[in-house]
Order: C-alpha cells, then sequence, then structure tokens
C-alpha cells in the first residue's frame, strides 16, 4: 500500500500550527520509513510550508470572504497553495484534488477547492516582508537597528536552507583526507571559504550520522558561524578555559581540537542531560581535555571557584539567526522575549567575568538578530564593568572574509551560502 505522504506532512503541520514548533524527532520519525523520493517531497513540502507561512496566507485571504476559518483547513490550504506556487513537479490537478482530500467537511472541500482552483490568478505582492515571508513585525523592527540592504541579505538567505557543514578534526585528520573518504561513501565535500577546517557537503550520499568521518571522531557537524568562535579567543595549548552553556558541545570540541588537546577545558550547562551530550562528543573525537560540570550559569560563582584564562559565553536566545534551518523560530518568538533573555545573558556575563583572570579574554556570542541580546548586553556590561575592554575584532573578520556590521561594541556577522546571522563581543579583562 502506498504511503501517503501528503498525509503525514498534514498531521505534522496541524501539529506545528497548533504549537508553532517542530520537532527534529517528529520529522525523523516520519523519514525513516519513507524511500528516498518521498523523504524529498516531504521535506520540501513541510519545510516550504512553515518557510513560506506569511506568503501563502497572503495569497489564500485574497480569495477568502472570511479569514477565520479552522486551522485544520487553513493547514490544508497553505499545504495546496505551496504545490501550486512552489513544486513544479506537481500537477496543478494533484495539487488541488490531493488537498481537498485531506479535508474532512464537505463544505470546506468545496472552499479549499475553490480558493486554490484560483490561486494562479491572484497577482503577486509588492511588499518585502510578504515577497520573503518573514512576519512584518520583525521585519520592520530590524529596521529600526539595521541597514535596509542588511535586512534585505538576511530576507534572502533565509530562503534556502543552510548546507550540511563539517569540522574537521585537525588532530585526527587532513580535510583532503575527509572529502577523500566522504567520496567513497558517496557523499561530495567541499573546503568551507570562511573557517580553516570547515567543509561545505554539497550532495550527501548516506546519513552523516552514518558515516565514517562521524563515527571515526575524524570531523563533526557544526555551522561555519560557530566554527569561527574559537578563532577569536586567542587561544594556545595550556590555557585554562571555562565554557558557559556548552550543550551539545560543538563549541567545546572546537576549542579543544585549536589547544591540541593541551589545557584544562571546563564545560558547564544546566543539567546532567547537557553535560552528558559534552561528554559523549568529547569521547567521540577521542579528546581528554575537557571535563564538565553542572551549573546554572546565572549563578555560576556558586557552582565554580577556579578563575580562567579564557571564557565563552555563547549564550541563550531568541536565536532568530537560525531562521534558515529553523524557519518556524520566526513565528515563535515576542518582542517580549528580546528582553526577557537579555536580562539572562547579562546574569551570565557578569557572573563569568568574576571568574577571568586578569589580562584573560571573555567572547559573548549569540545566534539572533536582536539589539537588546547584542549591542546592548554588551554595552550595559561595559558601562557597569569598568575593567572591561572590548577588542575591535573588524581585521580578524575581513582575514575570514565575513562580512558584517560593528556596532562599537560586538560584530553582527551577516549570511551568505554558509554563514549564518552571529554575533561575537570579545572582552578583555584590564589589570
Amino acid at each position: 500500500m502506498k504511503t501517503n505522504v501528503r498525509l503525514l506532512a498534514y498531521r505534522l503541520l496541524r501539529k506545528y500550527e497548533k504549537e508553532k514548533f517542530i520537532l527534529r524527532e517528529d520529522v525523523d520519525s516520519v523519514l525513516s520509513f519513507l524511500d528516498d523520493k518521498d523523504r524529498r517531497f516531504f521535506k520540501e513540502l513541510v519545510w516550504g510550508v512553515v518557510r513560506k507561512e506569511e506568503l501563502l496566507d497572503w495569497y489564500i485571504n485574497q480569495l477568502l470572504k472570511k479569514k477565520d476559518i479552522p486551522p485544520a483547513v487553513r493547514v490544508a490550504l497553505r499545504m495546496g497553495a505551496y504545490q501550486l506556487l512552489f513544486m513544479n513537479s506537481v500537477p496543478d490537478y494533484a495539487a488541488v484534488s490531493e488537498t481537498v482530500k485531506l479535508v474532512k467537511s464537505e463544505n470546506f472541500k468545496k472552499l479549499v477547492n475553490a480558493v486554490l482552483r484560483r490561486l494562479r490568478t491572484v497577482p503577486e505582492p509588492k511588499e518585502l516582508h510578504l515577497i520573503y515571508s518573514h512576519p512584518e513585525w520583525i521585519v520592520n523592527y530590524w529596521r529600526s537597528f539595521l541597514p535596509e540592504e542588511a535586512v534585505l541579505r538576511i530576507m534572502k538567505w533565509n530562503q534556502e536552507p543552510l548546507p550540511v557543514m563539517l569540522r574537521v578534526n585537525s588532530l585526527a585528520t587532513t580535510k583532503e583526507e575527509v572529502i577523500k573518504i566522504l567520496a567513497e561513501e558517496g557523499t561530495e565535500a567541499v573546503p568551507g571559504k570562511h573557517a580553516p577546517f570547515s567543509l561545505v557537503v554539497r550532495k550527501l550520499g548516506i546519513s552523516m550520522n552514518d558515516s565514517r568521518v562521524i563515527k571515526d571522531g575524524l570531523a563533526s557537524v557544526q555551522g561555519e558561524s560557530s566554527q569561527l568562535v574559537p578563532f577569536f579567543m586567542e587561544l594556545k595549548p595550556g590555557l585554562r578555559v571555562l565554557d558557559t552553556c556548552a550543550a551539545p558541545g560543538g563549541k567545546t570540541t572546537a576549542i579543544a581540537e585549536l589547544m591540541k588537546d593541551q589545557g584544562k577545558i571546563l564545560a558547564v550547562d544546566i543539567s546532567r542531560e547537557k553535560t552528558q551530550l559534552v561528554e559523549k562528543h568529547a569521547k567521540r573525537l577521542k579528546l581528554s581535555s575537557i571535563e564538565t560540570k553542572i551549573a546554572d550559569v546565572e549563578r555560576l560563582t556558586e557552582y565554580v571557584q577556579d578563575t580562567f584564562d579564557r571564557i565563552l559565553v555563547d549564550a541563550p536566545c531568541t536565536s532568530l539567526g537560525t531562521a534558515r534551518n529553523h524557519p518556524e523560530v520566526l513565528r515563535r518568538v515576542n518582542k517580549e522575549d528580546f528582553k526577557k533573555f537579555s536580562e539572562i545573558q547579562l546574569r551570565m556575563v557578569q557572573q563569568a567575568w568574576q571568574l577571568l583572570e586578569k589580562g584573560g579574554i571573555l567572547l559573548y556570542s549569540t545566534c539572533t538578530v536582536t539589539k537588546e541580546e547584542n549591542t546592548e548586553v554588551v554595552k550595559r556590561f561595559v558601562y557597569e564593568q569598568k575593567d572591561a575592554e572590548v577588542i575591535d575584532i573588524r581585521d580578524k573578520m575581513k582575514e575570514f572574509e565575513v562580512e558584517g556590521i560593528w556596532d562599537g561594541y560586538g560584530f553582527l556577522m551577516l549570511p551568505d551560502e554558509t554563514i549564518t546571522p552571529f554575533y561575537i563581543s570579545v572582552l578583555r579583562k584590564m589589570g
């Protein structure tokens, strides 16, 4: 019996409509029993509908007399509209008829059929937030502190998911050797543009989790923006390093690799489940310099009394910079979240600073694009902490060919093919 992929997508998207969140486990559980063709169809339909939500709703609303329709019907209409507008491989009749079958009510079946059959008569929108399918309030918010070209660049790159990126374990192998092994597995990879040990996967042969390069600790899956973070910490073998909010351990292990696994790295996070992720990552890469500790970073000095030469505060945030691979984040956040997270982030930096040696470096980073969580956190901290000196990292960013915006306190990376929006501020403790 043929699997009804549209029905599987419909069920998942109905759950998303209610929660504005998609668990990767839910997606993976469906993909596990689909063949390659159905996998591609399912992934494109689900993520396409989520990514294009504002645009699809706009098209649909042009043809509705009453906009207040049941969520289940709205989801079906989005699915049909996405197939008609963006999936050229799907015949129009199939996009319409198969979508109508998803709807239970006869009255709403007629509505869905009528709307989808007339969809192509609707002229394209002219507003940029609709063309690039972003919530209008977020676009207006970005425009309040970013240049228009930066806002446009972020919206454009959010239309395409980030390719799979690898960080080669420089202590175990070379980029050339990893590329060779991947090729034997049917995966095509090329060197990345920015991070020294990065590879971009152009064509996936087998799942990366099944690849020898992952199983044998020769590489880790990690985006280039994150890979660059340790290069701004002035690392060298023998240092004492604290990584707060360390799970799942990508940056922790990258730090250890750059330090040639020599020194002491303490990876801290809020629960045993999180610290176990770091330990698992370190074990796979055969790194021995990493220790873990359970601690609430907002009260860090109650748990940790040692001092450190380098500290990383890769803080929890609203994650707007991850929208390329997590488009649902754009619909989940609200402006109140910016303030809430900024208070948490400031407390984390204040606590970590007390454990930093004089002359030491603290790197603060987020994967979001808000003034409150980036510029304002560092600005407030530096104003209150008179022994904190902001290090200008613009020249270093140029070395890595990363474009972005310097605000006087930190650098916001702007996206390209392999870079996601990411904020980095580097502070030195004077004295």
